[in-house]
């Protein structure tokens, strides 16, 4: 329905109408002004076209009484200035030519003769200039009288149309905006009910039209919104009562997996809470140290317990992207998998690492594609907890170990130490202790350099490692020196340890940049505890006494602690 212009025409007549009746009494005002202003430069002129008059008429009488060439000048120059004055009048410049040449034509007649001649001509260009002066006078009177009555009536007039006007557009803007002021109050207050009258077909009438359509479609709109909130509210309580299993069972998951202290442990966890989530079976397979394969961590349900498998054996870990496949699924099935079910492979990342690949089994693929919200959730809460676990080991091998021998430091031997007493002291049996030095090891620094002094502790502690047991303690003590611990050993068994250690160092030959070939040898001091309690500090003395014999022997020897 197309918009009435009502109400913007009657605004517009109600501007337009004043200012046109102020302009008409405006140009009324100026045109009376503008005659008034004429009237009186006519006034001005036709007196001094008379007093000029009136001039030539004494000069005319004073030369005719004694002509002179001086009072004949006087008279021609009057003349001259009446004549300008009269420029615009051609009636009055022919008088005035026609008074001057009957002048020169009369001279010689009686003075009588010529002023009656003249006198006529002068009376009558007054006469004619009084006339002019009085229709004038008339006309600028006419002119100002109807300024005046413009200005008496046009103005009040003017005044009451706006004033009506005026009236008026407030009383029809006042019938809407007072109802929709009051109609938006209760809007606000929530009551969609509201309406307001519509009446006329102006534009505030429009405007009343949309505001009951605009709060006839927000009801609508609310109505709906209750209804979707209701729906929305009762998927949410299912949605909610069917995620309490998943959130209490990654809880748990993250729970148990912050306080394993090794890898074992994690992978036990992830055996028994893993099949609540996903109970057909699955497995977590991580990348060994070489990155170049996939080993079997942990497993539960039907998924094979343990074997290796290469990395391009997996699409989630060539696309880099979660994969589903099986029954119902047009995508390829990874190699790895050999269950036939549906199943979901997905990558384990964390902190911009990739640590290995999730295989979960679902009843066909469809199942496996719809779990994949719920698995990456999973797979997200592992990747963060293994992750944490092993930068807790690094750290914890970082703390006890050598960065230069890959030995254990002599933080852990202290730690150890006190440890291997006590169970010596319970279980009865002998603890022998170690201590070696590199003969001469200041020259290997002074001489060849410090890369070459670094190389021979390399070197003697990759020969520590391969000299002893497994339940041995092998540790780097302080610069050259290192410490053994050997539990559950006897001083003579300590004793030929010690000397194959120290023949196995001699048989080092060791490639410097100055020096064809370098030998290494040690000194080595042997102290035994029978299972007495004892204390480490006193331990250590001992293997450090037997450690300076052997040097004060000359080095290159094994030396036993012997009391004072």
């Amino acid at each position: 329905m197309p918009v009435r212009r009502s109400l913007e025409r009657q605004l517009l007549l109600g501007f337009t109408l004043p200012v046109l009746a102020i302009i008409t009494v405006t140009v009324l005002s100026l045109t009376a002004f503008y005659e008034y202003r004429r009237h009186a430069q006519t006034v001005t002129h036709t007196r001094d076209v008379i007093n000029q008059v009136r001039t030539l008429q004494i000069l005319e009488r004073q030369w005719l009484v004694a002509p002179t060439d001086d009072r004949r000048e006087a008279f021609d120059r009057a003349w001259a200035e009446t004549f300008a004055l009269v420029r615009d009048d051609p009636a009055q410049r022919r008088r005035l030519q026609a008074w001057r040449d009957d002048l020169r034509r009369s001279e010689g007649e009686a003075l009588s003769v010529r002023l009656q001649r003249t006198l006529p001509v002068a009376q009558e260009m007054v006469d004619v200039e009084n006339t002019l002066l009085a229709r004038r006078r008339a006309v600028t009177q006419e002119r100002v009288d109807a300024a005046q009555w413009a200005v008496l009536i046009g103005l009040p007039l003017t005044a009451m149309l706006g004033a009506g006007l005026g009236i008026l557009m407030l009383r029809r803007v006042r019938s809407l905006t007072t109802p929709l002021l009051l109609a938006t109050e209760r809007v606000q207050a929530g009551d969609l009910n509201v309406r307001v009258p519509v009446t006329g077909q102006d534009e505030l009438s429009v405007i009343a039209r949309h505001f009951n359509d605009m709060t006839a479609s927000l009801q609508r709109t609310v109505q709906e919104q209750r209804a979707l909130q209701r729906t929305l509210e009762a998927r949410v309580d299912s949605l909610v009562e069917a995620s309490t299993t998943e959130l209490q069972v990654l809880s748990q998951l993250g729970l148990f997996m912050q306080a394993c202290e090794t890898q074992g442990e994690a992978a036990e966890v992830i055996a028994r809470v893993a099949p609540a989530l996903f109970p057909l079976g699955g497995s977590v397979s991580l990348l060994a140290e070489s990155r170049n394969m996939l080993e079997r961590f942990a497993a539960w349900g039907d998924a094979p317990g343990g074997g290796t498998w290469l990395p391009e054996e997996c699409w989630a870990s060539r696309l880099g992207t979660d994969h589903a496949a099986g029954p119902g699924l047009n995508a390829p099935r990874c190699r790895h998998d050999r269950s036939g079910l549906g199943t979901l492979c997905l990558t384990l990342n964390a902190q911009g690492e990739t640590l290995g690949v999730v295989t979960l089994h679902f009843p066909d693929g469809p199942a496996a594609a719809q779990a994949q919200a719920l698995a990456r959730r999973f797979t997200d809460r592992l990747a963060l907890s293994l992750a944490n676990l092993r930068l807790k080991e690094t750290l914890r091998h970082q703390s006890v170990r050598d960065p230069l021998t890959g030995l254990y430091n002599r933080r852990y031997f202290e730690e150890t130490g006190g440890r291997e007493l006590a169970r010596a002291h319970r279980q009865g049996w002998p603890l022998s202790l170690l201590m070696l030095d590199v003969d001469h090891f200041k020259q290997f620094n002074d001489v060849h350099g410090h890369a070459v002094g670094d190389m021979v502790l390399r070197r003697l502690g990759h020969v520590l490692g391969r000299q002893f047991r497994e339940e041995d303690v092998v540790c780097r003590y302080g610069g050259e020196e290192f410490m053994v611990m050997l539990p559950n050993c006897s001083p003579q068994a300590a004793l030929e340890r010690a000397e194959a250690l120290r023949t196995a160092t001699e048989a080092l030959v060791l490639a410097a940049p100055d020096s064809s070939g370098l030998t290494v040898t040690v000194s080595v001091g042997v102290t035994t505890t029978t299972g007495d309690r004892s204390d480490l500090g006193v331990l250590v003395r001992q293997a450090d006494q037997a450690l300076y014999r052997a040097k004060a022997q000359g080095r290159n020897r094994v030396a036993a602690y012997r009391a004072e």
